[in-house]
């Protein structure tokens, strides 16, 4: 029996009502990984010997799950602003989301459905640009995968998509309605076809994409892309529209040097004499203590609010405070490590000057911790305005 038959066989287990995990077991007995190719070759032979596309979609969560974790994805990860890294960008920011925004508002709303309205509103609105994730797979990816031959997995996927946005929506009205037994029939669904679906991309979809589309292609969805939109990987480094427009011009989002300037950045580039004059004209004098807690920079204003002296480049950051202030220091910076904070201020008044100091944990795109920033600013002008001002001096 050929394998992709063999997999059609599991996929029938499931749906005449077989223990899933049951059925699991055997299929990692069986194979030690499955090619993509062969789940949509599966899926094919069941539609053209009369599964209809209704069945099949009803199939997907499951299968899916079947697959989950022993699919081969082949291939290694594509280059920043690539169309398909941006595409799993999306999916890590969309889980993301999921995690953090959308289930403490829904655990809220459990707990007292009119308190926490505005908070899953919120929540929910923000998840419905799953719309243009899918846009971009449906509009952009499918027709590569059509044109192969590969037409399963894309009717499929399309047809719970848009289940996905109706479920959506509907959770959306019942919630505005304060339909807590709406909420409750529909939000365990939603959840689950958006958590599957992004399963279904990782280990399904990208295979497929990565086996049938060359590098025209690619730079084609590329330049297409910005016509439908983004959604979920903002402030991901390599994942914004202007990665993908650099990466369609250049096959690489890394930035050209330019200028012929030594200090490249992704959104621009200094000469070294240009960087140190930016940093000491900031409104703020800024001091960085890395992740290892020494000092590796700080900013020479002409009139800095604390003084600052070169000595202590390198020096560990609780060697640069007193004992009675050390506990409080460490405690901050222990609970940026640990991601409990991203940021914290304090205020003085002193001498007539109101001087607001704040904090802020520095990560990189990743969520890795690179240290902290100190920001210090007198701001007693700051406090005093009122009106408009839109005319020069």
């Amino acid at each position: 029996m050929e394998r992709k038959d063999m997999i059609k066989k599991y996929i029938e287990r499931v749906s005449r009502g077989e223990d899933l995990e049951a059925v699991r077991a055997d299929f990692r007995r069986d194979f030690e990984g499955v090619p993509a190719d062969e789940i949509a070759q599966a899926e094919k032979v069941l539609m053209e010997e009369g599964m209809q596309l209704s069945e099949v979609q009803q199939l997907c969560d499951v299968h899916a799950a079947l697959f989950e974790g022993a699919v081969q994805t082949g291939g290694t990860d594509e280059p920043a602003g690539h169309p398909l890294y941006i595409f799993s960008k999306e999916n890590e920011g969309l889980t993301r989301l999921l995690d953090n925004e959308l289930a403490p508002a829904h655990a809220a709303w459990q707990n007292d459905p009119k308190a926490a309205q505005q908070a899953l509103i919120a929540a929910l609105r923000a998840l419905s640009r799953i719309d243009l994730h899918y846009s971009r797979k449906e509009n952009l990816f499918f027709p590569y995968l059509e044109k192969a031959g590969v037409t399963a997995p894309p009717k499929v996927m399309w047809g719970v998509d848009d289940e996905i946005r109706a479920l959506i929506k509907q959770v959306l009205v019942a919630v505005e309605a304060l339909d807590a037994a709406q909420v409750s029939a529909l939000y365990p669904r939603m959840l689950e076809q958006v958590r599957n679906m992004i399963t279904k991309e990782e280990e399904i979809l990208k295979p497929l994409l990565r086996q049938h589309l060359n590098d025209a292609d690619w730079r084609t969805v590329a330049r297409e892309s910005s016509q439908i939109g983004y959604a979920f990987a903002q402030g991901i480094e390599g994942a914004s529209p202007s990665d993908a427009a650099a990466w369609a011009e250049h096959g690489s989002a890394d930035p050209l040097p330019r200028g012929g300037a030594p200090i490249q950045l992704p959104s621009g580039y200094f000469q070294p004499n240009e960087l140190t004059a930016l940093l000491n004209t900031l409104p703020c004098d800024v001091t960085f203590v890395a992740a290892d807690d020494t000092v590796h920079f700080f900013s020479e204003q002409k009139n800095r609010i604390f003084p600052r002296t070169r000595t202590i480049i390198g020096r560990q950051v609780a060697a640069c405070h007193p004992p009675k202030s050390l506990h409080a220091v460490e405690a901050l910076v222990e609970a940026f490590k640990q991601g409990r904070k991203d940021s914290e201020s304090y205020w003085i008044q002193r001498g007539g000057k109101f001087i607001l100091i704040r904090y802020y944990a520095v990560r990189d795109t990743d969520g890795t911790y690179l240290g902290v920033l100190e920001c210090t600013e007198e701001i007693s002008e700051l406090r005093q305005l009122e009106g408009d001002k839109t005319l020069m001096s």
